[in-house]
């Protein structure tokens, strides 16, 4: 999907909303409007490469959505209208005559990344709580963005916890809260908006079906586009406010356009036939569960609104089913899926739903106007590889470790552990230690406080002395950083091992894909190593690096080793909570040292190293045939790790390897 960036139109107190001529049926600018024509249609996910201008767009949102009638003075900006939606603030107002009633636009509330599950949900009121002596509930995000939208930048790096209460949230429709003596429920109906950059990283799964609608960008490589996006840019850093002016007329036309579309809804009836047709290309297609079938009815409906019609045909459901399926179609891991286009009007003709007489409509925006420009394009980017789905041999030799007992702030699932940093769920209290910052659990303070009372004076309702403070414990799961490294030298078989470790390391990013762990690859080959696959998350930039791994040369081991540990220390620089994992794939043999020296004796003392940096290890022995002696064992004990040796080395053998000992922590 291709557009102009939105960058051109960037203001600090306010964001315009002129898509310049996007290309296309199924685009972000549609897309954003169906779910502010009907928000049932369920959010949308935009992933697109970094500069992209995803949130920007997001943000310029809000100026083109019609205002809605809230209750003077709620907190959750309950509709008036709907009483079954009121919080209990609101009904408790009611009780006592009519509710007062103001008029706004919608929010765009942002959840960062680093958002506290306190920040997002709500807690309890420290400062009326230590002035009164009385609990009251202080709103988070949550309770800003009801009737709104909920915009999280880099959704798929947020924490697995925030992602868990958001699915139960954007699940009932209903926020509660039940901590600290605070027990609190409130509407939190509101538009999920997601963007994401898939280099980083990919969305749980369980998150992803969340998002009614997806949307794939590109950047612009047409020179006119890109000069036109210079030239807005340059006008709007000229003059912001003429640039504005220029634009409004437009954001007030598809603002009314978008409020006439919400009055028409209800209206609008979807036949029968095409609720057939909706439901045989979902099940064609191959997608999970109903909620996609649920979601291309309303998309449909809503865009049948949004274009003055009180019914919608067929070709509303060929436009809106990308934007629907195309994150959903079902696929196997590394199998190559692409949405298409053909395909599914070839479904709808065999489903009677062909529209009119099979030739497209012209391409258009929310807005009406025509699209030019090059072809749109929307696809999944599918995984390739070829793995071998010979089962795994029984993993012999397996040395034991102690569970990591390291306190970590960073994300995963791979293991449990309390994190420092007020992130994670709050498990308990105890008294703060030495040297750690204090995250108050008031609720703990309170109580232990509340039997020194008679004894103190003061004007707080509570008097609470630093030895009553009682600190939260968290626990988090951490993930890993997991750095494969092969010999790529030319002896026999190389062909089969690189391609084995291709496999694996595709495979172990499938559990990345939920685990937040990240993957790296360096090769050793010649007289030096080469890093093929910077540690990372996502499988398709590991797709894209490793499509060519040159092998052949001498063994130089040390060098892999050394290059390796070097990866791994940066990667702990940058995050110092992380479990760093070394995958040693060898025959332990080498004959190529460092700096001229010997080759086996610099592979000993790198695989010291390894050990005395606390890297966990697994050396995946590679020699051929029965030795009596095996190299790799050594290095391995060397190394502190696990030694492994397989009757035929596979990709999912090397992966199963890995797998069962990173379970086993």
């Amino acid at each position: 999907m291709r557009f102009v960036p939105m960058e051109v139109c960037v203001s600090i107190r306010r964001n315009t909303f002129p898509f310049p001529a996007i290309v296309g049926q199924e685009t972000l600018k549609t897309a954003l409007v169906l779910n502010a024509v009907d928000p049932r249609v369920g959010g949308v996910l935009v992933r697109g490469d970094k500069g992209t201008a995803k949130s920007t767009a997001v943000r310029a949102l809000a100026e083109v959505l019609p205002p809605i009638r809230v209750v003077e003075g709620c907190r959750f900006s309950c509709d008036p209208d709907d009483a079954s939606s009121l919080c209990d603030e609101c009904r408790s107002r009611a009780e006592s005559g009519p509710l007062p009633v103001a008029s706004r636009r919608p929010r765009v509330v942002e959840l960062p990344v680093s958002a506290t599950e306190d920040r997002l949900i709500g807690t309890l009121d420290l400062e009326h709580a230590l002035k009164h002596g009385e609990r009251r509930f202080e709103p988070g995000l949550l309770a800003e963005a009801n009737r709104g939208i909920l915009y999280v930048d880099e959704v798929n790096l947020l924490d697995d916890h925030l992602v868990d209460t958001l699915l139960d949230s954007s699940a009932m429709g209903v926020n509660i809260v039940e901590r600290e003596g605070v027990a609190f429920s409130h509407p939190a109906r509101f538009i999920l908006v997601g963007t994401m950059n898939p280099e980083e990283g990919e969305v749980r799964p369980q998150l992803l079906d969340r998002f009614g609608l997806c949307v794939e960008i590109e950047g612009l490589s047409s020179p006119g586009d890109r000069v036109e996006v210079m030239e807005r840019r340059s006008a709007f850093e000229d003059d912001a406010t003429a640039f504005r002016m220029v634009w409004t007329p437009q954001e007030r036309a598809l603002e009314k356009r978008i409020a006439s579309a919400r009055d028409r809804l209800p209206s609008v009836k979807m036949p029968r036939d095409l609720l057939f047709l909706i439901a045989n290309v979902a099940a064609d297609i191959g997608v999970d569960g109903h909620r996609a079938d649920l979601t291309m009815a309303r998309a449909a409906c809503a865009l049948a609104a949004l274009e003055g019609r009180d019914a919608p045909e067929a070709e509303d459901v060929r436009r809106v089913a990308p934007l629907v399926l195309a994150h959903r179609v079902h696929r196997k891991p590394f199998e190559d899926v692409s949405f298409d286009q053909m395909r599914l009007d070839s479904l709808m003709s065999e489903s009677g739903g062909e529209a009119g007489d099979g030739s497209p409509r012209p391409e258009s925006t929310p807005d009406g106007s025509a699209a030019d420009g090059a072809a749109a394009r929307l696809s999944v980017r599918g995984h390739a590889a070829e793995a071998d789905t010979e089962a795994a041999a029984e993993i012999t030799d397996r040395l034991v470790t102690p569970l990591d007992r390291m306190r970590r702030s960073g994300e995963g699932r791979r293991q449990e552990t309390r994190s420092d940093d007020k992130r994670g769920r709050y498990t308990r209290a105890e008294p703060p230690r030495p040297g750690q910052p204090v995250d108050i659990a008031l609720d703990a303070t309170i109580r232990e406080a509340a039997t020194h009372q008679r004894s103190r004076e003061g004007d707080m309702a509570i008097r609470i002395e630093p030895a009553d403070v009682r600190t939260k414990v968290r626990k988090r799961r951490v993930g890993a950083s997991i750095v494969f490294c092969v010999d790529a030298s030319g002896s026999m078989g190389v062909s089969t091992r690189m391609e084995a470790t291709k496999a694996a390391v595709l495979e172990m990013l499938v559990d990345a894909y939920q685990r937040r762990d990240r993957v790296g690859l360096v090769s050793f080959r010649g007289d030096a190593a080469e890093v093929l696959l910077q540690p990372t998350s996502s499988v398709e930039l590991a797709q894209l690096k490793l499509r060519s791994m040159p092998s052949g040369g001498a063994t130089p081991l040390a060098a892999g080793i050394k290059a390796s540990l070097d990866l791994l220390d940066a990667e702990t620089r940058r995050d110092s909570k992380v479990v760093p994992w070394l995958v040693l794939v060898t025959d332990g043999r080498a004959n190529v040292g460092l700096s001229g020296g010997l080759g086996s004796e610099d592979a000993r003392v790198m695989a010291a190293k390894v050990r005395d940096k606390g890297i966990n290890a697994v050396v995946i022995d590679i020699t051929e045939g029965a030795s009596p002696v095996s190299v790799a064992r050594e290095l391995a004990r060397l190394a502190g790790g696990d030694y492994v040796r397989l009757p035929r080395i596979t990709g999912e053998g090397i992966s199963g390897a890995v797998r069962t000992r990173l379970e086993a922590v």
